[in-house]
């Protein structure tokens, strides 16, 4: 009976662990690596990130936000983007220079303007966002300019990324 007892213990104490890690996962905070460059230079192909899934269960995403979201044409594929926009913005993009509400937006974040023709203007839907790649050169980013990403539905964000964890390039070897 003992040796029943005791397992059957370590049986619950294994679920309560998967069910912990799983709802942690689902609803806490989930790691993710960066493929490709078009959140340089703000971010670079392979940093691992640490994504904060469980802010927008509690509150709405902000413009600055740099988020994760299911891909609108992929469900399987995740994108990073940094969100320009919210429901009831106007977002155009003139001479390289991206507006939200007629004013021109102070992007410290990147290093270069728009490149590409001019977009919009786009009066974003309630519950959902605009986002737009760091890097601004020309087809660098797939993001709200383009009709396979368009306005990204508040439904589809998976998280706020918080921090970089690890920077492959920062990596050395003696």
């Amino acid at each position: 009976m003992f040796g029943k007892r005791r397992f059957l213990r370590w049986i619950g104490t294994l679920v309560s662990l998967v069910a912990a890690a799983w709802l942690i996962n689902q609803y806490g905070v989930a790691m993710s690596v960066v493929s490709g460059t078009s959140m340089a230079p703000t971010l670079q192909d392979g940093d691992r990130l640490l994504v904060n899934k469980f802010r927008f269960l509690v509150k709405e995403p902000s413009v600055g936000d740099v988020i994760t979201f299911r891909d609108p044409s992929d469900q399987n594929r995740f994108l990073v983007k940094r969100v320009i926009g919210v429901g009831g913005d106007v977002i155009e993009i003139r001479g390289g220079v991206v507006y939200r509400n007629g004013i021109p937006v102070r992007e410290t974040y990147t290093s270069s303007p728009v490149e590409g023709d001019d977009h919009g203007p786009v009066k974003v839907k309630p519950g959902t966002v605009f986002v737009l790649g760091d890097n601004r050169q020309l087809h660098a980013s797939r993001d709200s300019r383009y009709e396979s990403v368009g306005l990204v539905p508040v439904n589809l964000i998976d998280g706020k990324v918080e921090w970089i964890l690890w920077r492959p390039s920062l990596a050395a070897s003696l």
